[in-house]
């Protein structure tokens, strides 16, 4: 869990990014393999999910949102369902609006208030963090 210290602060201080999740993913990796934590391949389509998220919020706030086409989830994310369930989940609590899925897998939709977004899906990493290593 020391190791986490870094992920936790940058949550805490709101500079978590999507990026984050790759060098997140890989630290759980490891702590797998040692034994110190049961890692499996749906925890992993989660923390996709959540980078996806990010993706999103990103896009929203960056200059150059050419990066990546907005809300095109299928090559960040494994599993369509927990895409679905998540965004619908996001709808329900009125986090994003205007909710769009394209026949070709897209999913587009605004984000109203983008520190509850945030806020909300940092919400569910530090969550999932703390389920995984009982902290």
């Amino acid at each position: 869990m020391e190791k986490l210290h870094v992920f936790f602060k940058k949550l805490d201080r709101n500079e978590f990014t999507s990026q984050d999740i790759d060098l997140l993913v890989k630290q759980m990796t490891d702590d797998a393999k040692q034994g110190i934590i049961a890692l499996t391949k749906e925890d992993r389509q989660w923390f996709e999910t959540y980078a996806f998220g990010l993706q999103q919020f990103e896009v929203l706030c960056s200059k150059d949102s050419s990066k990546m086409r907005a809300g095109d989830w299928r090559q960040a994310v494994d599993d369509f369902s927990k895409v679905r369930f998540f965004v619908d989940d996001m709808e329900e609590k009125k986090l994003v609006k205007n909710v769009f899925w394209n026949v070709e897998g897209i999913v587009t939709f605004d984000i109203p208030d983008n520190a509850g977004y945030r806020n909300f899906i940092y919400c569910r990493i530090k969550s999932y963090l703390e389920k995984l290593y009982r902290k």
